[in-house]
């Protein structure tokens, strides 16, 4: 059995030039020993019952050190490589994305997601069940994913694998911490990306993020190389005629695969429709 908790980050264009939505797949053998090594960690580093967990510095305790909060979310990143955790990401540029209200870019990417996580689990021959972070405007469309389905996939080959979608909150689990933590080392490097110029330390601070993120992304080997597009990242639409667009979408896969040593650009067949 798997879970699969998603969460959405920059949801406008003041936050970044890419709306992104994803989030990471547990094996129901690895959910304790996330929760276990997360309850550690904040032992450790001196947060307290109620205290949130997260990647965005504001959200940081005054109680706790800087140094501690940014310990906090490296080891947490380098517990769940350890574990093994897999995320699954999704970029739309806010220029394209412009003429779609936040509900629509809300589905645009949960159909994308969940379509992604059924193949995974279908490779894996398992079964499990899908979370999003509290949005009461997404629950008729997490009702849609599970009686309708979602493009190409039937709602009966959907049921095959996801048997189950919910709502989480952010301090009702560790996962959730983890998921926002992973998720907001990922928008960092994003929107790094995105930047005309970066300076030294920052470049080294996306290398140093990016890197055991990357490996969190689910690939598949080709020919002795990972690729993570068209499985841990996905980039909408996957056709931009637009020059001015294409090149932004083609200057972030850049600098992801350098950051990550990973290819981002699909493989044949490997895409959702």
């Amino acid at each position: 059995m798997h879970w699969f908790v998603v969460d959405e980050t920059n949801k406008n264009s003041v936050s970044g030039q890419f709306f992104i939505i994803g989030g990471l797949v547990f094996r129901e053998d690895q959910i304790e020993k996330i929760h276990s090594a997360i309850e550690i960690i904040r032992l450790q580093r001196g947060y307290r019952r109620g205290d949130k967990l997260k990647f965005q510095s504001s959200a940081r305790p005054e109680h706790v050190t800087i140094e501690n909060a940014l310990a906090a979310k490296q080891e947490v990143i380098s517990a769940l490589r350890t574990i093994g955790v897999r995320m699954i990401t999704y970029v739309l540029l806010h220029d394209v994305g412009a003429g779609k209200s936040e509900q629509a870019r809300m589905e645009m990417g949960l159909n994308t997601l969940t379509w992604a996580y059924y193949r995974l689990l279908a490779t894996e021959n398992a079964w499990g069940c899908m979370m999003i972070d509290r949005d009461d405007k997404q629950h008729g469309h997490l009702v849609t994913l599970f009686q309708e389905g979602v493009g190409s996939a039937s709602k009966t080959s959907l049921r095959d694998r996801i048997k189950f979608y919910g709502m989480t909150s952010d301090n009702a689990s560790h996962l959730s911490s983890a998921v926002d933590i992973a998720l907001g080392g990922f928008r960092f490097c994003v929107n790094a990306a995105g930047k005309d110029s970066v300076t030294d330390a920052g470049q080294v601070t996306v290398q140093n993020i990016f890197q055991p993120l990357s490996e969190l992304l689910w690939g598949v080997e080709v020919e002795g190389k990972r690729h993570i597009g068209g499985f841990g990242y996905l980039e909408r639409p996957q056709v931009v005629r637009a020059h001015t667009y294409r090149e932004k979408y083609d200057i972030l896969k850049r600098k992801l695969e350098s950051y990550s040593g990973s290819s981002a650009t699909p493989v044949d067949g490997a895409d959702e429709p």
